[in-house]
């Protein structure tokens, strides 16, 4: 590997691959390319530990990974993984857009109320008020509707602002997405901004203590 850091755009480094592995499941959905950039993380085997490093040079060329085992020395690999160029970047943030209501909530908790969530419905609607209740998750199927009622006060709540009513709905199977994550994770911040659009941000945690930290942007369903 060349040290002439300056012919690379980006370069990363980490004392541990198997962090990075769990962080890209967590967010896995489907079985795509990311799968392959998992694989070569694990080179190893699962129960070994590997320092990674990471370089790329640019569009068109690879993601070069280099690994090397924490307990074996003088061994390590080189891996290639041919990378695509996106025909567009999808832009969600809208600098026009303000924040209009925030919850902090414990993640455990949040993700056992998503696993009791009628699997028959795919509408997620969210009520938020400054009055009591406070929250109003509100579900809805082709035969059913069911509401939870969350107030600021409830032990999953750690903190939460709201300065005007807002109604807004979603496809819960795009919720669900997230609970991978959840599940490795001790605290989630939802944001709502004024045009809609959803922000999730998960602080996931491994046994070893190290702090991860993902995204999830989920755009609102239009009324007809």
């Amino acid at each position: 590997m060349d040290d002439d850091m300056s012919q690379y755009y980006f370069t990363a480094s980490m004392d541990s691959g198997k962090t990075l592995c769990s962080l890209l499941k967590a967010i896995q959905f489907q079985e795509i390319s990311i799968a392959v950039l998992a694989e070569c993380l694990n080179i190893f085997g699962s129960g070994e530990e590997s320092s990674l490093k990471m370089y790329y040079r640019g569009e068109g060329s690879p993601l070069l990974l280099v690994l090397q085992p924490q307990s074996l020395t003088n061994v390590m690999t080189d891996c290639e993984i041919s990378t695509q160029t996106a025909d567009s970047v999808l832009e969600l943030r809208d600098e026009d857009s303000s924040e209009v209501a925030k919850l902090v909530l414990k993640a455990p908790a949040f993700l056992g109320l998503l696993a009791d969530l009628e699997r028959s419905c795919d509408i997620m609607e969210l009520q938020l008020s400054p009055e009591h209740p406070n929250v109003s998750i509100v579900t809805y199927g082709m035969q059913d509707r069911s509401c939870i009622d969350m107030p600021k006060s409830s032990e999953m709540v750690q903190s939460f602002s709201c300065e005007e009513t807002v109604t807004l709905k979603y496809q819960l199977h795009h919720i669900r997405l997230i609970m991978k994550a959840l599940a490795i994770s001790s605290k989630v911040v939802v944001r709502f901004s004024s045009n809609g659009l959803l922000l999730l941000q998960l602080k996931l945690e491994k046994e070893d203590q190290r702090q991860m930290f993902s995204e999830f942007y989920i755009v609102p369903l239009l009324d007809d």
